[in-house]
């Protein structure tokens, strides 16, 4: 083997037949088609926290301070000193705080009937997708994926 030979088969390493490196992949953005919906109905489906499900324990955990805060610890409320918490007054604390702190879980954009989840503004492909059909699911709307090359 020669050195030019050599230097050819480094470069082409990684590459498959017909398909670029790993440094020239595409990025794929996630693209939703609400079904018998608009995409204005998923937007304010995003932004129910409501709609979120067990995705919401992220921000139970995160701001766990500003909730006790609010609301006084457990021990707290059991020893009276503080009111029990009904689910209601927790949802409405929790989309306080989405706006007031300016928090957003996705970050969607509408072009034209569909809603766009660009992968540079996002968690990753899967995750978004899974959170998506959660949260839609939850709000009762239907949907198709697909994907859009960047």
């Amino acid at each position: 083997m020669n050195k030019y030979s050599l230097v050819r088969l480094m470069e082409n390493e990684g590459e498959e037949e017909g398909r670029p490196s790993s440094g020239l992949k595409a990025t794929y953005n996630l693209v939703v088609t609400p079904i018998g919906a608009t995409p204005n109905d998923v937007i304010a489906a995003l932004n129910n926290v409501v709609n979120y499900g067990m995705y919401m324990s992220n921000l139970r955990t995160r701001f766990s301070n500003d909730y006790d805060k609010e609301f006084g610890t457990v021990y707290d409320r059991r020893a009276g000193r503080k009111p029990p918490v009904t689910k209601s007054m927790e949802n409405e604390f929790y989309s306080n705080l989405l706006k007031t702190k300016k928090i957003q879980l996705l970050i969607p954009t509408v072009e034209g009937n569909t809603v766009v989840f660009y992968q540079k503004d996002n968690p990753k492909k899967d995750v978004i997708d899974k959170m998506l059909k959660t949260v839609l699911k939850n709000a009762g709307i239907k949907f198709t994926t697909s994907e859009k090359e960047s």
